[in-house]
């Protein structure tokens, strides 16, 4: 389990501190942070977007406390629950492959550039989501821990050491069924959701892109379903979806009360959640690798898409550690020599 930034960890530090560091000097870590922070940030155009005006103060508030204690400025990313159950259309299998690995790169150099300037350092705590929706959308126990496994192996494999994992296991005492316990303690048990899609214009929002993102998920088990049928059992599961995540983003927050909020869904960033990139891309919108398949040009540019949206004249299947991995650009004059020999 991560460690839980609360005053006392730090209070040793605090005179040690204010005595290194200059209000001037602070200014310049928080500075030196933000600007890194831009390079991973998703942000929408102006006007919708608050980050200057509302967003950056807040996120200054809660760095420049963690700089002014000397303590290390912790982010914690609610992701990484499991691969898409839609292996057929969306994902090459269920277990973290090249765009998991381009992720932990993408977070781990963060870190390592917040620190060049900040010694006492930067760490990123990925909260996983797993158990919260996994039996909503059919996958399995095993399947979900296979994929925890792999992507701290993955980690340790790359010499990763500023990321860390965490889960809800470690905060229920029934770990066979952690939700009501989440639920009961956080007071979302009884939550109207019927009522608050239908009243607040954000929740209805939310719900929506619950019930898209379902259909396209679980869209081997439409097959023969009547689109009705469908849209009703994709709008109970969203349903269950949101109010489960109630829970568990009290309980991120309760566990993590100093660290940074940041999410892989795009906000206006008025915070407290500040949207993140995981896997830049130069068109289209910017997508998590655990639904998508990456596809990387010659020059290294990755471009994440639905495996049915592969172009495989372009592109040729990798493996790695025995699995299949994503794929690369064929070199140009290999697709000149498959032209030409179909002619």
């Amino acid at each position: 389990m991560a460690p839980n930034l609360d005053q006392h960890t730090y209070s040793h530090n605090a005179h040690l501190s204010s005595a290194m560091w200059t209000e001037k000097q602070q200014t310049k870590i928080w500075e030196h942070f933000v600007d890194k922070f831009s390079m991973i940030q998703s942000r929408f155009p102006s006007p919708i977007d608050r980050f200057d005006e509302e967003g950056k103060p807040k996120m200054q508030k809660i760095v420049m406390r963690l700089i002014e204690r000397r303590a290390p400025i912790t982010l914690v990313l609610p992701s990484f629950p499991f691969k898409s159950p839609n292996s057929t259309d969306k994902v090459l299998g269920k277990l973290p492959d090249r765009a998991e690995e381009l992720s932990m790169e993408r977070l781990e150099r963060f870190c390592c550039e917040v620190e060049e300037m900040y010694a006492p350092g930067c760490k990123m705590v990925i909260f996983s989501d797993g158990r919260v929706f996994n039996d909503l959308l059919g996958v399995s126990l095993s399947d979900l821990r296979a994929f925890e496994d792999e992507m701290q192996a993955m980690v340790e494999e790359a010499g990763h050491t500023h990321i860390s994992f965490d889960s809800m296991d470690n905060y229920v005492k029934n770990m066979d069924n952690p939700i009501p316990e989440i639920l009961e303690r956080f007071n979302v048990l009884h939550m109207d959701f019927d009522a608050r899609i239908k009243t607040e214009p954000e929740t209805r929002n939310t719900y929506c892109s619950f019930c898209k993102f379902l259909e396209r998920d679980l869209a081997p088990q439409w097959v023969g379903m009547s689109r009705t049928a469908m849209k009703r059992c994709c709008g109970k599961i969203a349903k269950q979806m949101m109010h489960r995540n109630v829970g568990f983003s009290a309980l991120v927050d309760d566990s993590y009360p100093d660290a940074l909020r940041i999410s892989i869904h795009q906000y206006d960033n008025a915070g407290p959640k500040f949207g993140i990139h995981l896997i830049p891309q130069k068109s289209g919108r910017p997508r998590t690798p655990w639904h998508s398949v990456v596809c990387e040009d010659i020059d290294g540019t990755p471009h994440t898409v639905d495996l049915k949206d592969v172009d495989t004249e372009k592109y040729d299947l990798v493996y790695k550690h025995g699995r299949k991995w994503g794929y690369v650009e064929r070199p140009s004059s290999m697709v000149e020599v498959l032209v030409s020999s179909t002619h």
